[in-house]
């Protein structure tokens, strides 16, 4: 199947030692040794139409890794293969592929929407004036096309970024944070438009971001990096249809009765609001659970698996308590 792009054993070292010591005037040589591992061995590979989710805490190594494939960072190891081509061998070629909204949004604030879109379509052969116009419309910015940039908000920055992103048509487009600062209405309708263009034009996207909701319901694949590493990559599909040990169960109300479950063995309680528990099936599996709730003539008056979302599992790989499950 073709691969828009490939991404191999992508590794990412700071020599700070070697920084420090050129700024102070002394031998690298003779510097500890402070180096920082930014990004370790990523790899990943997407198709067309694909929505992959970069996802992480602070720090994760996320802009670092979608720097490298933008070629703003330089790598220290690995290769980035775009649309068949590499990026080390034909950078210009490659990134002709790929549009990209890196950052805080930067645009000329005199320039109104509409030519500041037009100033930077001068650095694709095929873009018009009429492209201009349908990307400011399919981003929601047509009222404002002729407002001046200074005067938009971080919201519609976000939007016209967008808008810049896709200039040439591009077969990757890769977004740092685009929710940033769109409220509500203007993250869903964001979303959509994504999930359209991969869907209708085989667009791919590459979207860092905090959102793990949304996430969850519109990227078809997911990439959690921590501490520079990947910890969970898959199809986000079968990334969460992974068995559950959480049981969510309704016990019929008696004295005593958290008391009375917490001494079942094999099993922990994450959180209860009145006869409604969630449980952590530590050592045991759904029938044992059940059959020790009935010997202990705890009776039950409703009993489910709870659904992985990508919230738990990014809570569970990354550090967060278990406690943070609902």
């Amino acid at each position: 199947m073709e691969k828009i792009i490939t991404v191999e054993n992508l590794r990412k070292v700071y020599h700070h030692n070697i920084i420090h010591a050129f700024c102070c005037g002394h031998s690298p040589h003779n510097q500890a040794d402070k180096n920082e591992v930014a990004v370790e061995n990523v790899s990943f590979e997407l198709t067309p139409g694909s929505i992959m989710g970069l996802l992480g805490p602070n720090g994760a190594g996320k802009t670092t890794t979608l720097k490298m494939i933008t070629n703003l960072c330089l790598k220290t190891k690995g290769n980035i293969v775009i649309d068949g081509i590499s990026l080390d061998d034909n950078p210009h070629m490659a990134l002709s592929k790929v549009g990209a909204a890196l950052d805080t949004p930067s645009f000329y604030g005199e320039l109104s929407a509409r030519e500041n879109m037009e100033y930077f379509s001068c650095l694709h052969k095929d873009s018009s004036r009429e492209q201009v116009m349908e990307l400011l419309d399919s981003v929601g910015l047509s009222p404002q096309a002729e407002k001046k940039v200074k005067k938009f908000s971080l919201g519609m920055k976000q939007r016209l970024a967008l808008a810049r992103a896709m200039l040439g048509q591009p077969k990757l487009i890769i977004l740092d944070e685009p929710a940033n600062g769109l409220d509500p209405q203007g993250q869903i309708s964001l979303y959509h438009f994504i999930s359209k263009m991969a869907r209708e034009k085989k667009t791919t996207f590459l979207v860092s971001s905090h959102q793990l909701h949304d996430m969850e319901e519109f990227c078809t694949d997911i990439l959690i990096l921590d501490k520079g590493k990947s910890i969970l990559q898959g199809k986000t599909s079968e990334i969460l249809c992974q068995k559950s040990d959480i049981a969510d169960c309704t016990l019929e109300e008696t004295e005593n009765l958290e008391q009375k479950l917490s001494c079942l063995s094999g099993i922990s309680i994450i959180s209860h609001k009145g006869n409604q528990f969630t449980i952590k099936l530590e050592t045991v599996t759904l029938d044992a659970f059940m059959r020790k709730l009935v010997e202990s003539n705890l009776h039950i008056q409703y009993i489910s698996m709870h659904r992985n979302s990508l919230q738990d599992l990014f809570l569970k790989l990354t550090g967060g308590t278990e406690e943070c499950i609902p």
